[in-house]
């Protein structure tokens, strides 16, 4: 609608309609402001926006050219990197909206406020209308812009700021999704939040899950820029083919200072690198190194790529190879904590450690654990790859248990144990474990542990602390469909 009044500024005050055509017929694709207070809206077949004309109105009606759109908004884009080093379109189908970077430098405008009101004052001298909004994470900025922001007025949210007071649309849920919520009585996003994220992966997809943590941040959402990333890339060509060690690790060292200096005026580090050699029978070998953290350190990665070469066999010459970074970010610089005597230099070191271990044992061996979404014990913990970005299952939650309340040395299947109780459904008196028995002192519980019974393997237990007479405390449970007991952990 703006690309079209900008070309022809007559439209202004005349009753604009952009249609699109379906199978259904023609539709109501945008309109403009004199349009909306007829009571045209999107969606509304034709005939009847039509029909909402008055006689006194100059009807233009325009079909939708979404091409001419995109293009229109990139050059908007294009322009906006004034204002922003990373500058983008929203990924769907017939995007409406701009993404701007803007982490670190509203200082060189005064401050998030001044840089809103700034763009806000740019846009209008253009003749153009938008609603802007900052916020911690585009999702938020995305739904602040929607719901709170208005063409005279910013909305720039502050750290820590609740928006859960927001709609459903705000988040970016399919309309099939927000249809369903809605049916169960979930209108906002506060709602949302505070539902069983295990029960909202089960029942609806995933991508409620994914808007809610691109919502929260905990997600990340990366900027394709409408004008593309420089390519930082190094290669070398040999007349003749080297096979000596020595000889192909100085020229991998060659092409890594060259690389590492191309990103030093830029104060950019590596987070992946592809390697790329060729041999003289055509033969081409392929290895990517990624990396947990940004880094401009070339021993240490020199050490990394000594480490990745040591597994290449060749069986011919090489006659080309090359180096390209896959991923470049940032480099954060150390600082010294006077009141602690500490520094970042620890997690450096940490991330150094990763590094070393992924190259020379494989990324998918380095991991750390994790706690999921499961209330059955033995599902609850998972592993996580170092190297990945977190998947959408290991995003945080908040645990309904407090740490003491689970033991520190969990079996890795329960045991069963034999049982003499005083009643038929109450706590153990005594157990007996491979000849072996523990008299109960004292017990705590029950606590009762139910899956979901849409799960093929229905899980239904009442877990007891008890605390034997030696001193030992002991988790045991009683499973609910056979009254059988077991015994799955204990306090260290």
């Amino acid at each position: 609608m703006q690309r079209l009044i900008a070309a022809q500024p007559d439209l202004a005050t005349s009753l604009v309609i952009v249609a699109s055509e379906n199978h259904r017929g023609q539709f109501v694709y945008a309109c403009n402001r004199v349009a909306r207070q007829r009571g045209v809206r999107p969606g509304m077949p034709i005939s009847e926006a039509r029909s909402l004309a008055q006689r006194q109105d100059r009807l233009t009606i325009e079909p939708w050219q979404a091409d001419a759109d995109r293009q229109a908004l990139q050059q908007i884009a294009v322009w906006c990197e004034r204002f922003s080093f990373c500058v983008g379109l929203e990924e769907v189908e017939a995007p409406q909206c701009l993404l701007l970077d803007v982490t670190g430098i509203a200082h060189f405008f005064e401050d998030e406020p001044s840089l809103a009101q700034q763009l806000r004052q740019a846009l209008q001298q253009r003749r153009l209308e938008g609603r802007i909004a900052i916020a911690e994470s585009l999702g938020q900025a995305w739904g602040a812009a929607h719901c709170l922001a208005h063409a005279d007025r910013e909305a720039v949210i502050p750290t820590g700021q609740s928006l859960d007071q927001l709609p459903l649309a705000a988040i970016r849920l399919p309309q099939t999704a927000q249809t369903k919520l809605q049916r169960l009585g979930i209108s906002t996003i506060g709602e949302l939040r505070r539902l069983d994220r295990a029960s909202l992966a089960k029942r609806f997809s995933t991508e409620v899950l994914l808007r809610l943590d691109q919502w929260s941040g905990q997600l990340p959402e990366l900027i394709t820029p409408c004008r593309p990333l420089p390519k930082f890339q190094t290669e070398r060509r040999l007349e003749v083919g080297v096979t000596q060690t020595a000889a192909i690790e100085q020229i991998w060292t060659s092409l890594l200072t060259r690389l590492l200096d191309l990103l030093r005026p830029r104060h950019l580090g590596l987070r992946g690198i592809l390697f790329l050699a060729l041999q003289e029978d055509r033969r081409r070998w392929e290895k990517t190194l990624r990396l947990c953290a940004a880094t401009a350190d070339e021993r240490h990665l020199h050490e990394l790529l000594r480490l990745k070469l040591e597994k290449w066999r060749l069986t011919a010459p090489l006659v080309e190879l090359s180096l390209e970074a896959l991923d470049v970010a940032p480099l954060t610089a150390a600082q010294q904590d006077w009141l602690q005597g500490e520094s970042q230099d620890d997690a450096r070191q940490l991330s150094t450690l990763i590094n070393r271990l992924s190259s020379r044992l494989g990324e998918e061996s380095v991991a750390r654990a994790r706690l999921l979404p499961d209330p059955v014990p033995e599902h609850a913990t998972g592993d996580c790859s170092l190297q990945e970005q977190a998947t959408l299952s290991a995003a945080p939650f908040t645990p309904s248990f407090q740490p003491l309340d689970r033991p520190t040395a969990l079996f890795r299947e329960p045991r069963p144990v034999d049982v003499i109780a005083v009643l038929p459904d109450g706590p153990p008196s005594a157990l007996f474990w491979k000849h072996t028995r523990f008299d109960v002192a004292r017990y705590w519980g029950p606590e009762r542990i139910e899956s979901r019974w849409w799960r093929q393997a229905y899980v239904r237990r009442d877990y007891y602390w008890i605390e034997t007479t030696a001193g030992a405390r002991l988790w045991v449970f009683r499973r609910m469909q056979d009254a059988r007991w077991f015994w799955q952990g204990e306090l260290l």
